[in-house]
């Protein structure tokens, strides 16, 4: 057999030879690999999706997603979302298995000779330095006792981490408004210091979700690459403060204090100095004020002694 290969620059797919040649897994579960490796994230992906593309029946389907799944290539997760109470399941596809996946750690020694480019991948290492840990915890030390500020940086740490888990929250609904921009979990923490920026500059979560979701893509190929440049690129300016409310300079009634309408001047309004004749008249033992123009002093009195009985 000769091989020949070509040359690519876009849509194709990376697979491991320990996957392709995987001798525990059939030909039908290689290919659902492989298949499955090549769809775009976020994709809706059923045993009965699968099974409408090919010529395989639905139970070659389903024991290939068994397959993988035993390998470790797939892993499917159950949940529950908050907003509807509807369970969902989300499928998981790695090119290696997940007891295999390398984690990150310091890099081992050589056994054999030296590599010319262990000084450029040192860059590359991301884990501190163990000198620079103990010049940490010296710093550490020395600012311990400096305490007040101490303090101060610790306020603005809670404010800063409040502000990131508010960000996050917003991120991780983006699918619940367009559903080809749900973001993964290591998606969201990723992207959440940036939306944490529109926050600190005082827009809303609504906003973001607005700025985010507006006028998409017919097809979206990466949802966190487009959220990551919106976040970037599309800020909106700073809102301005609302300016506070002019003061209320009407003339109010001295008995209710009700305000009277703009332009009006008084001490008592209409109500309530009916009330106040009402009263007046029954204090000095006469009809209505109204009926009775002889006894306006009287009713004078019996409304100051109405005005201090409600000012009491």
């Amino acid at each position: 057999m000769r091989v020949h290969r070509n040359r690519h620059d876009h849509s194709f797919v990376v697979v491991p030879n320990q996957a392709a040649r995987h001798k525990k897994l059939s030909l039908t579960a290689r290919g659902l690999l492989v298949t499955l490796l090549s769809l775009p994230d976020n994709t809706k992906v059923t045993v009965e999706s699968m099974t409408d593309d090919v010529e395989e029946g639905k139970r070659l389907v389903s024991k290939a997603f068994n397959q993988l799944e035993a390998a470790g290539y797939l892993r499917r997760e159950r949940f529950q979302t908050p907003e509807t109470g509807l369970w969902c399941t989300e499928t998981h596809v790695s090119d290696l298995p997940t007891d295999h996946i390398p984690t990150v750690g310091e890099p081992g020694a050589r056994s054999v000779g030296g590599s010319p480019k262990g000084e450029k991948n040192q860059e590359k290492n991301l884990l501190p330095d163990p000198s620079a840990e103990s010049d940490g915890d010296e710093r550490a030390q020395a600012g311990e006792e400096e305490g007040e500020a101490f303090g101060n940086k610790d306020d603005q740490a809670a404010t800063a981490d409040a502000e990131i888990g508010r960000a996050a929250q917003t991120l991780s609904k983006l699918g619940d408004t367009d559903r080809r921009l749900k973001l993964s979990a290591a998606e969201v923490l990723r992207l959440a210091p940036l939306a944490a920026a529109w926050l600190a500059e005082g827009h809303s979560p609504l906003k973001i979700v607005n700025v985010l979701t507006n006028r998409l893509p017919e097809q979206v190929d990466s949802a966190a690459a487009l959220v990551s440049y919106r976040l970037k690129n599309q800020m909106p300016a700073k809102p301005q403060p609302k300016a506070p409310p002019a003061p209320d300079t009407r003339d109010r009634c001295e008995v209710c204090a009700a305000p009277f309408p703009l332009g009006r001047r008084g001490t008592v309004c209409g109500a309530c100095r009916e009330e106040l004749d009402r009263a007046a008249a029954f204090l000095s033992g006469t009809p209505a004020i109204e009926d009775q123009t002889d006894d306006l002093d009287t009713a004078r009195r019996g409304r100051a002694l109405c005005r201090a009985a409600v000012a009491a």
